[in-house]
Formats: C-alpha cells, structure tokens, sequence
C-alpha cells in the first residue's frame, strides 16, 4: 500500500466515480481501477460495492476513508512543513569559559532575533572537554579558545585575545622594566587547570624556550586567582578583558616579559560530517561578525 493508492481512492470516494477521478487525478481510468483492486486485495477487505455498474463507498470503505483522510492530511503537512523543522531543531552549544563570558551572551542575544525558533542548550566547560563533546556529538557546535587538537574536526578562527602576565602592584615585578623569560619561571604561579585554552597557550608559549613552571594554585575560576594575585600570593596569567577592571582601578599589574607572545585564538569546531542547517549556518555567521 502507497500513498498514491490513498490519493487514488480519496479521490473515488469524493467523485463517487472512477472516470470523475481519473479526469480528476489527470491518470486513466485503468489505472485508477488497478489502484483500487490493488489497495482492496492488499487490505483483504472490500471497500466499494459494484452495483449495477456503480462503484460505490460501503461501509467498511467509510470506515477507512475517515482514516485515510487523517492519514493523508498527516503525510501532507509533513511534506510541506519538513524544511520548517530545521528551525524548531535545538541546536546544542558547547563553548569554552572565557568565550562564554565575553562573546557568547551578545552572540546569542543577536541568534534569538535572528532565529526566533530555534531553541537552544549551552553547556560552558573547559576547553578540551569541548572539544571531546564535539568529538562525541554531544554539541552541534563548539566554542574553543586556544590549540584543537583533534585534527578530524572541522575549525576556523572567528577572534582572539590577548593574554597577560598578571601581579599585585606590591609584587617585586610590579614597578620592573620587562623581565625575561628565566626571571619570570622562578616564581610562584596561580594558574588555570590543564585542559583550559588558557593554560595550554602559557604552556605552549613556555615550551618554546625550553621552560614550564609549576603552579602552587590551579583553578577552573579565573575570579580566584584574580583574588589570590590582588593578596600578592602569586603571579597569573589570564585574558586582558578578565582584568580590565582591576587595571584599571591599579588592583593589579601587567608584567611585561621579553620575547613572550601570548594570543589565544578563539576557535569554531564541529565534526566533518555534521549537517549545517540554517541556524547552525546563522550562528557561525554571527560569530564570525563578532570577531576581531
């Protein structure tokens, strides 16, 4: 049984005549007898009496057209409104701590009048467990600052921020010229935990001259160690927007370092095969306009 058998035999029943429905349906009038012995014998039952060469609707019949028409209107609206479900399709977010303090929230505000529809999830972690929720399909889309290590997804810068070494004004460095890389290594640091963009372009930047350090605090809150540098318990290194406050009101000081870039770029990734639908397309655009 086909939908076109349904259609055929709606089309009987209204027209109470097969030659009105073939002229309906624009099909001959064998082809709409064949459709209707087809649809009997693959039922079981009848559905029409033929009376003195009259086709007509018995009871058993009246019973199924009510279900074919349910049926039929079903079917119809599902292949006119299909393309409408991308929009009513929760598009799943995953994006890293920082990206989600500063970028996310304007980013999303702008999504929800552009995709009125759409809803959506956001879960903030870490940057690599992102990445793996990505790997795992766990999140249509992630937002990662710093490297992508799995090279199987597809990702593209969308910004960047600068990073900054980070002190109390009493701390010794705090009034200094730049120091080099070596002075810097023999402090007492206050890192971000290994995982976080953050502390893997600290690490990046350091393995580049040979060195790493070993900090005494880590954390997953960037708001910690902002109040741990400001009692002068160590140095930091943390996004310049984190801070700017605190710079700004002299609560803590920029270390400057010789030869030490520290830029993390934020990153756009999902998998190679996922299928971008127009609100998944409209977010990365939006995030794209957002960049620097």
């Amino acid at each position: 049984m086909k939908i076109r058998h349904l259609r055929i035999f709606k089309a009987v029943c209204e027209e109470e005549s097969i030659t009105k429905a073939s002229e309906k349906l624009f099909i001959t009038q064998p082809a709409v007898s064949t459709a209707v012995n087809e649809l009997e014998n693959y039922l079981g039952v009848r559905l029409f009496d033929r009376v003195s060469r009259k086709i007509q609707l018995n009871e058993t019949g009246k019973l199924f057209l009510v279900k074919t028409i349910k049926l039929l209107a079903l079917y119809d609206d599902l292949e006119k409104n299909t393309k409408n479900l991308e929009e009513n399709a929760v598009l799943k977010i995953g994006s890293s701590i920082t990206i989600a303090n500063f970028i996310l929230p304007q980013a999303m505000a702008k999504f929800k009048t552009a995709c009125k529809n759409t809803p959506t999830r956001v879960v903030v972690e870490n940057a690599r467990t992102i990445e793996n929720m990505v790997s795992e399909n766990k999140v249509d889309i992630g937002l990662v600052e710093g490297v992508v290590y799995n090279k199987e997804l597809k990702n593209f810068r969308f910004s960047s921020s600068e990073l900054l070494v980070l002190c109390s004004p009493q701390h010794k460095y705090a009034k200094e010229k730049p120091i080099d890389i070596d002075e810097l290594t023999t402090e007492t640091f206050l890192l971000r935990e290994e995982g976080s963009a953050i502390r893997d372009v600290f690490d990046s930047a350091l393995l580049l001259h040979n060195v790493s350090v070993s900090p005494v605090w880590t954390s997953v809150n960037s708001q910690a160690l902002i109040q741990a540098v400001k009692q002068n318990l160590g140095i930091s290194v943390l996004p310049r927007q984190k801070v700017e406050n605190e710079l700004r009101n002299g609560e803590i000081v920029e270390i400057k370092v010789n030869d030490l870039e520290l830029i993390s770029v934020n990153h756009i990734i999902f998998s190679k095969g996922k299928y971008e639908t127009k609100p998944f397309k409209k977010l990365i655009e939006i995030l794209c306009n957002k960049g620097s």
